[in-house]
């Protein structure tokens, strides 16, 4: 498509960048493809995006990572079911006479969520102080 210049031996590598505009263009649509990927079959974003992004690993990134690392394991440790059903019933492992377990009324998300709540409600309250110091902690007199 004679997109890039040939070198003057006329050998293209495979690793030869694209002009500054078309690289940017390039990684971006490459690292929304994986996002996209990513997000139907684990749940989550891609990983280490920033890298394909700039060609830097960030700190922020890696918190990114992290965070998205414990999304899996919590969606594959406990919210996987619906999808684990859809495999079984392509494999024929599932069939309309199969015996399923019925639910409880607190599954483990909402048992997890509840605890969220509860956490986030406990450290608001031990913090606000901290976080939202009264009005005569800054008067001078």
């Amino acid at each position: 498509m004679d997109l890039i210049d040939l070198p003057a031996n006329g050998k293209i590598s495979p690793f030869q960048k694209f002009p500054n505009a078309l690289e940017e263009v390039f990684r971006e649509g490459w690292t929304n493809n994986a996002d996209v990927l990513s997000q139907l079959y684990t749940g989550t974003p891609a990983l280490k995006t920033d890298f394909t992004r700039t060609g830097k690993r960030t700190y922020q990134g890696a918190i990114n990572d992290g965070i998205n690392s414990l999304t899996r394991y919590y969606i594959n440790n406990f919210t996987d079911g619906y999808y684990h059903d859809c495999l079984d019933i392509a494999t024929l492992k599932l069939l309309p006479s199969s015996y399923l377990k019925p639910r409880g009324v607190l599954t483990p998300i909402k048992l997890c969520f509840i605890g969220l709540l509860v956490i986030n409600y406990l450290m608001r309250s031990m913090l606000s102080g901290y976080l939202m110091p009264n009005d005569d902690s800054y008067s001078i007199y």
